[in-house]
């Protein structure tokens, strides 16, 4: 700023000699970040209202005071990461993807304390990265920072990353760490990381590995409530190993984990508990600790399996000469109406895989697998207390080749009682209904009878929203960044925006509380599309009918105009890509027609006429 303004400034309002220099600082173009408002960029200064211009991400343009400013904004050098982004994108870019910890170090070594905020380091990378890149990027990054000498986490914030004055060699950066932490669940957490280390590093701290595996020793002998039994098991396991790169005998330590295991009275529960690392090491030890009757708990716990579990149990069981038992076990569960979700979706899932094929047999894959599917959905769908989705739903819908496969042994009254369960179930919305009967009709075209009302892509009721699963992703990201940030650091610029005095004439105070009423109006916005919102994946549309998720070609029955047009869910429309959401009077028009079938589009006072050429799925043609 200019000398003159400061000086009148400084005589109108005392100010420290740092404020001065930030004051200096400031100049036409200068880049700085608002808790509230993200980062801005300073256009200049109105020397009638004696305000700063700046100009925020939001597009809006603020005028504010000066000594606000200074106190309440960062204002960025020249050569902060965020300013040379703006001068050359493309540049740093380059550098966030090629090296990324060369940049991590630009921004850490000009930060406070050489020390970084997770939260400070989104705000920087995904304003260059992009929202959608950043999870990725830092996934990577972040494995690469792990194995720097010079980055640590801080021990009090877990994510915190601190820039060291000097290097720490991996094995010395552990043991630092087991010292610093008392919490024996973080103890056990860093102690495993030992493992994991290649021998000659292990070699150099095997005096220290002594003092571990006994201080492991302590905590499983303890019995601190802290730990679960899961806990205690990994404990004992970690302990064991590394007892053994030292060369101690671990038969005489106590607590064994096979004792652990027995003593276990819900098996089931504690794999829940276990890191995935550790399942077959888990089933290996079931066959320890009941020599007798190990392929009946294994069976116990496949049946009561979920996720990764179900699969490692499976090639367990199979590895070990099983196939003939499981194959049984499945068709008795079938019989028995005992299979459950989880296990029904890795069924279905694997059913053409060559190395289960002796296990799936051919008794297995038929209707009434599918009935236990619409009772695993509706059970799932009732004791469902959260608004998580159901994978084998998702998966009915999305496996264009189920319906046919289930139905191959049906007779035409099976067919007809699968498709009366699937009218009477309430928890599949209109559109996949609509997918699931069209695949019913195409293996039994009797059972059209039975619809006394045909379900069509127009009926899908005005109160829900058919959305993408990345568009939803995006709503939902940016609801979570109005509750968890910018309402609170709002609602906190209020506060300081009334330390100014006279609100008549705070400036600062009425932006703030314009920008209070936007965010609340916005979250309630989001509050009600979300809760209308119904995910469907887009692979699952149909190719003989316009439906969403379809590709359509269109030959105007006036001219020899062509187009082609991708109608996708209410948040996907992108009109200069000719993508459309179904909402839209042109999409709406099209729902349901089929090739060859004239349309007619009325917008404003013109109307057009054109003729359905074909059909696509839009995943198709990506």
């Amino acid at each position: 700023m200019d000398k003159i303004i400061i000086e009148q400034i400084a005589r109108k309002q005392p100010l420290l000699d740092r404020e001065l220099e930030k004051l200096e600082a400031i100049g036409e173009g200068t880049y700085c970040v608002h808790n509230s408002w993200g980062l801005g960029q300073i256009l200049g200064y109105d020397s009638i209202a004696k305000k700063l211009k700046i100009i925020f991400e939001d597009g809006a343009e603020h005028f504010m005071d000066p000594v606000f400013c200074v106190r309440k904004l960062e204002i960025l050098s020249e050569n902060n990461i965020l300013v040379q982004f703006k001068n050359n994108p493309q540049e740093i870019e380059e550098k966030a993807k090629n090296e990324p910890i060369e940049l991590f170090y630009s921004l850490i070594e000009n930060s406070m304390h050489k020390e970084l905020a997770l939260s400070e380091i989104e705000f920087v990378f995904k304003r260059i990265i992009g929202e959608a890149g950043f999870r990725r990027w830092w996934t990577g990054t972040k494995k690469l920072l792990a194995k720097d000498p010079l980055i640590t986490l801080s021990p009090k914030h877990s994510n915190t990353y601190i820039l060291r004055e000097q290097p720490v060699s991996i094995e010395d950066e552990i043991l630092e760490q087991l010292q610093i932490n008392k919490d024996p669940i973080k103890k056990i957490e860093i102690a495993g990381r030992i493992v994991t280390l290649p021998r000659e590093s292990q070699e150099i701290i095997a005096y220290e590995i002594k003092n571990v595996v006994d201080d492991l020793g302590n905590i499983i002998a303890t019995n601190d409530k802290r730990l679960s039994l899961a806990q205690r098991l990994t404990c004992c396991w970690i302990r064991n190993d590394l007892a053994g790169v030292i060369g101690d005998e671990v038969e005489y330590f106590e607590p064994t984990p096979e004792s652990l295991v027995r003593d276990c009275n819900n098996l089931g529960k504690l794999v829940e508990e276990l890191p995935s690392p550790y399942f077959e090491r888990f089933l290996l030890l079931v066959t320890c600790a009941f020599p007798d009757e190990w392929e009946m708990r294994c069976a116990n716990l496949l049946k009561n399996s979920q996720g990764r579990f179900t699969n490692e149990c499976v090639l367990f069981l199979i590895e070990r000469g099983c196939p003939e038992f499981l194959k049984d076990c499945f068709n008795r569960w079938l019989n028995e109406r005992a299979l459950k979700s989880p296990l029904l979706h890795w069924i279905v899932k694997n059913r053409h895989v060559r190395k289960f094929a002796e296990i799936i047999s051919k008794e297995l894959i038929s209707f009434r697998l599918l009935k236990a599917i619409f009772l695993a959905i509706d059970f799932d769908a009732l004791t469902n207390t959260s608004a998580k989705r159901i994978p084998l739903m998702e998966l009915v819908s999305e496996d264009r080749n189920l319906i046919r496969d289930l139905l191959s042994d049906a007779s035409e009254e099976n067919a007809r009682d699968l498709c009366q369960m699937l009218m009477q179930n309430q928890w599949f919305d209109s559109l996949t209904k609509k997918l699931l009967f069209a695949r019913f009709i195409k293996e039994f075209p009797s059972v059209q009878s039975l619809i006394s009302e045909k379900i069509s892509d127009k009926q899908i009721a005005d109160t829900s929203l058919i959305v993408s699963q990345e568009s939803f992703d995006v709503k939902k990201k940016e609801y979570e960044i109005l509750i968890n940030e910018k309402i609170p650091a709002n609602k906190k610029a209020i506060e300081i925006a009334r330390e100014h005095g006279d609100l008549s004439e705070n400036s600062e105070y009425k932006m703030a509380r314009q920008d209070q009423e936007l965010l609340l109006a916005r979250r309630d916005q989001l509050e009600i599309d979300l809760k209308r919102a119904q995910v469907i994946d887009f692979g699952a549309a149909l190719e003989d009918v316009i439906g969403i998720g379809t590709m359509v070609r269109l030959r105007s029955n006036d001219s020899s105009e062509v187009a082609e047009y991708a109608i996708l869910g209410a948040w996907d429309g992108d009109p200069e890509n000719n993508i459309l959401s179904y909402k839209t009077p042109l999409a709406q028009a099209l729902l349901s027609k089929q090739v060859g079938d004239d349309v007619e589009v009325a917008i404003g006072d013109k109307t057009t006429s054109w003729k359905v050429e074909s059909i696509m799925r839009y995943v198709d043609c990506l």
